[in-house]
């Protein structure tokens, strides 16, 4: 028999391997659980180690040949039930992150967005963070401008470093597709070159904030001189406006909260809530999305080591008795069935966790009591009662911590 018929029909009874026996007995005749705990256990593995190894070696000894039992370890495959959530982007303008992160949270879980892309934020973007979001930020041209993305915690964030005030880019990993996530805030002070942006359009872009134009195509009554030039740009750059269910304005009906993108389901919806003078948009699409759970691999290694062990001096007779190449190739596919029988596939909840019953609770005391604290404050033309400013203060403490 050649070198290349052995690699392919090797028989594991055709050369000794551990427990090692005079040649004459047959691997039949040998009491091979037995052997193998005693040696297991005398190494000084536990009786949960043992019993994996166990089978494993008894499935090796009743194979006729290494492939059939390559075969058979290869059988074992990853579960591939899954559910997969539509990717879901929320865009708004907060005015002030810091009179407006409470509500702002709460949008996210109403709306179960992924993505967030906050406008006008204002120095005070960090004072409270989002939880299970990672959060991302740029400067604007003035003490209130500036725009965070926040992005799921489940989902992977990479930044693109770029000098442009008031703009974030993102390309978020973890979907059915990568994804780009571009998010603006356009004051009119700033003087913006929108060329500056076109070569960070990709295949799978997201493009939104608040940009300040009016376009009467996009849901405004009229078109503006900044909207002729936006317009004129998002056709070049090949991306489609994105329309919501009303205009976004509140002090006006003027459309200047946009997303444009170029994935072909993306629809929008806008929600009438927050206390803004802009109503948040969430953008929705169904062909993009993500697991909300699935199942990983864990390799118990320690079986793995014992079994290499075990069988250590049936490869070493192997290698001494084909040319190396053959040898190396059956080794390779064997560490690979092996490494597979070892695997167990555990169920895991990929999806971010909602915000606890009582956090929500405690969100809406707040909002309450904040939209009470407003009411008194107008009709008392901002003088306000210690009690209101107090209870706000305490309420939005017990949140923040």
């Amino acid at each position: 028999m050649n070198s290349n018929s052995n690699s392919v029909f090797l028989n594991v009874h055709a050369s000794p391997f551990f427990p090692s026996q005079p040649s004459h007995l047959s691997p039949s005749s040998i009491d091979v659980i037995g052997t193998v705990i005693q040696k297991v256990i005398g190494w000084g593995f536990s009786s949960c180690i043992a019993q994996p190894v166990v089978e494993i070696m008894s499935e090796w000894y009743a194979g006729n040949t290494v492939n059939s039992i390559f075969n058979l370890w290869e059988k074992k495959s990853a579960p591939t039930i899954c559910q997969q959530t539509p990717l879901n982007i929320l865009a708004y303008n907060v005015q002030g992150w810091g009179t407006r992160a409470l509500e702002s949270i709460e949008l996210i879980f109403k709306s179960d967005s992924s993505i967030c892309i906050f406008s006008e934020v204002g120095e005070l973007w960090n004072s409270f963070t989002i939880p299970h979001f990672n959060i991302f930020y740029q400067k604007g041209t003035n003490s209130k401008g500036g725009v965070v993305v926040a992005v799921g915690k489940n989902l992977k964030a990479t930044r693109i470093d770029i000098e442009i005030e008031n703009t974030v880019i993102l390309d978020v990993d973890g979907l059915t597709e990568p994804v780009r996530v571009i998010g603006v805030y356009w004051p009119h002070c700033q003087n913006r070159k929108l060329d500056d942006l076109s070569p960070f359009i990709t295949g799978k872009t997201v493009l939104a904030g608040d940009f300040n134009a009016s376009v009467n195509e996009w849901n405004s009554p009229a078109t503006d001189a900044r909207g002729l030039l936006l317009k004129k740009w998002i056709d070049k750059a090949n991306l489609l406006f994105i329309p919501g269910t009303k205009n976004s304005s509140k002090r006006s009906a003027r459309h200047i909260d946009l997303i444009f993108t170029n994935i072909a389901d993306a629809k929008a919806e806008t929600l009438v809530l927050g206390t803004s003078d802009h109503w948040p948009l969430v953008m929705k699409s169904d062909q993009i999305g993500f697991q909300t759970n699935g199942h990983f691999p864990v390799v118990n290694w320690k079986v793995f080591e014992v079994v290499l062990n075990l069988l250590q001096e049936f490869w070493i007779n192997e290698f001494n008795k084909q040319d190396a190449d053959s040898w190396y190739k059956t080794y390779v596919l064997f560490l690979a069935a092996l490494k597979n029988r070892v695997t167990k596939w555990r169920y895991k909840d990929k999806y971010r966790p909602s915000l606890p019953l009582y956090i929500i609770t405690m969100l809406k005391e707040v909002r309450q009591v904040r939209n009470k604290y407003y009411r008194v404050r107008k009709n008392s033309d901002g003088l306000v009662a210690d009690e209101y400013r107090k209870l706000l203060r305490t309420r939005t403490r017990l949140v923040t911590n």
